[in-house]
């Protein structure tokens, strides 16, 4: 019995000098110090109107250059990005 706890016991010190590095604890939770998140963005709703004529011309042309695509937000009153992803989105069901 004792040889067996002399044999644990060296097993374990033996592992503890081979390892390369010391591990420290680290006091309060791990995440602490980071900035909290962003508030995630509202879902945007689109008026009937604006989807319909999104869908016209989303069934004409399914890639809209830059220049095509600013002048449709203009038109729809939305921002190019909100007609970038409205574009992607569709095609994604599209396909």
């Amino acid at each position: 019995m004792e040889s067996s706890r002399r044999f644990v016991k060296d097993r374990f010190t033996a592992a503890a000098a081979l390892t390369p590095f010391t591990v420290t604890r680290r006091i309060g939770h791990p995440y602490q110090n980071r900035t909290p998140p962003k508030r995630k963005k509202p879902r945007t709703s689109f008026s009937r109107v604006q989807i319909c004529e999104l869908e016209k011309r989303f069934h004409r042309q399914k890639y809209l250059a830059s220049a095509e695509r600013a002048a449709l937000a203009k038109s729809l009153k939305m921002t190019d990005a909100q007609v970038k992803t409205w574009f992607q989105n569709r095609r994604t069901k599209w396909r």
